[in-house]
């Protein structure tokens, strides 16, 4: 059997399976082009006819066989859907085969236009066909529900300017994860990406109870104590092989939960020293390691851990994309702030290493997010980006580490080429975007405005 394709003049495909063609099957066929070539903007089908025997027609479906996907439709404006400050700079990307010179921002309530300005920044992609540009909005400062409109290539999503959105989203993010420590939903490294948030800027984190403590902590307690309840029912020091990770965590709770509570402090670093003592000799000597050792030297100033953290001085030499691994770069980060004595030089070559992939990402963030040509690994690798980025920021907070992590929001909301707000329910993801909001909130007299 072969396939006659027929296109229409919209170019749309109505497909017929035949074989030998008598003349009782002309008035058939003459039926199928009108239909094909009528009616102007009519939707295309596949209609299939059964096959003939001793070329006669013998049955016909009596309905189309409709086999015909529209192709996906996205918005021409893109902006972060999650919204943006209103005190804060503003930009939506635009993109289209032709573009023209202004774009409106419109209430939605009232569908009223309060704002026109001039499309910036237009480029033109030959491989493509499309020109770019950017609608900045920055000077509009009303809170609301609005979107963006151009001539000739349509409408944006709705969207909300408010007054403390990024104040807002910490605070429910930070409730979301209380609830998964509290439920058990979230990891090992969802706990250590927690902790250094709040190590970083513990006093932006929310005491809702008002007794002193911050929630955040208690959560983690309570986290605590329940996988303790675990181990003990099923006969372990830890989740085998997840003990280097659960003592850098235990480590970790003690250093900074010992002013509120010194006694369960100094418990958790116990058991901390323990575990990772009964289990090193089976432990590879990898990022979990690592990070281990430097919390405990942090916590305890005890020189074997030291001399441990020491030996990983010739891998790294030899890897300076050590910060690839998340536990390396948090192991470092531990092992630069900490008040014991350190390794001069592997402080030196951590720092130097944070600025300049701080600087390279800054170099290049603009190709990584771009609403035609965006060169990146998905949401993910974007997400990876901004917690080293985050990471240099805080050795040394920089202006434009701060504007290219907004950036990195904005794309990931939905300003990118499908409009894609790629914000989960993931407790994982939660944690990597808490590094990310912490980092606005505590640093936004220092965003653009």
């Amino acid at each position: 059997m072969k396939k006659i394709n027929l296109h229409n003049k919209n170019k749309n495909r109505i497909q017929f399976d035949t074989g030998t063609i008598s003349l009782n099957m002309l008035p058939v066929l003459c039926l199928a082009l009108f239909l094909c070539t009528g009616c102007g903007e009519r939707v295309a089908t596949d209609v299939q006819v059964s096959e003939p025997e001793q070329s006669k027609v013998v049955s016909m479906e009596s309905t189309a066989i409709v086999d015909y996907t529209v192709p996906q439709q996205f918005p021409n404006i893109m902006v972060d859907a999650a919204g943006y400050r209103t005190e804060g700079a503003k930009k939506a990307a635009v993109k289209g085969r032709i573009l023209p010179t202004t774009f409106c921002l419109v209430d939605a309530q009232t569908q009223e236009v309060v704002y026109t300005k001039k499309l910036e920044d237009v480029q033109y992609n030959a491989e493509q066909n499309l020109y770019s540009a950017y609608a900045d909005f920055g000077d509009w400062k009303q809170d609301g529900t609005y979107y963006l409109q151009c001539a000739h290539i349509g409408r944006s999503y709705d969207f909300t300017l408010e007054t403390g959105l990024y104040e807002r989203r910490f605070q429910e993010i930070c409730q979301e994860l209380i609830e998964g420590c509290r439920a058990q939903t979230v990891t090992h490294e969802d706990i250590k990406r927690l902790l250094l948030a709040y190590e970083w800027y513990g006093e932006i984190f929310p005491d809702a109870d008002a007794n002193g403590i911050p929630d955040i902590l208690e959560a983690v307690a309570d986290w605590i104590a329940l996988t303790e309840e675990q181990n003990i029912q099923a006969g372990q020091p830890a989740t085998p092989g997840q003990e280097a990770s659960y003592a850098a965590v235990l480590a970790k709770f003690s250093y900074l939960y010992q002013s509120y509570d010194k006694a369960y402090a100094t418990d958790c670093l116990k058991r901390a020293s323990v575990i990772f003592g009964q289990t090193q000799s089976s432990m590879q000597k990898d990022a979990e390691c690592f990070h281990a050792l430097t919390e405990l030297y942090r916590a305890t100033g005890a020189y074997t851990y030291g001399n441990q953290i020491a030996e990983y001085k010739t891998y790294f030499q030899g890897h300076n994309t050590f910060t690839e691994e998340m536990s390396y770069l948090h192991g470092a980060m531990t092992y630069v702030s900490t008040r014991q004595k350190v390794d001069m030089e592997l402080c030196t070559f951590f720092m130097d290493t944070l600025m300049t992939q701080g600087e390279d990402v800054s170099g290049v963030y603009e190709e990584m997010i771009h609403p035609v040509t965006a060169r990146n690994n998905g949401a993910a690798d974007l997400l990876a980006h901004a917690e080293r980025l985050a990471c240099a920021n805080y050795v040394m907070n920089n202006y434009q580490y701060n504007h290219v992590m907004e950036e990195f929001l904005h794309y990931l909301r939905g300003r990118n080429t499908q409009s894609v707000d790629f914000y989960t329910s993931d407790m994982g993801e939660k944690t990597k975007y808490l590094i990310l909001l912490t980092q606005l909130v505590a640093v936004k007299d220092n965003l653009g405005e």
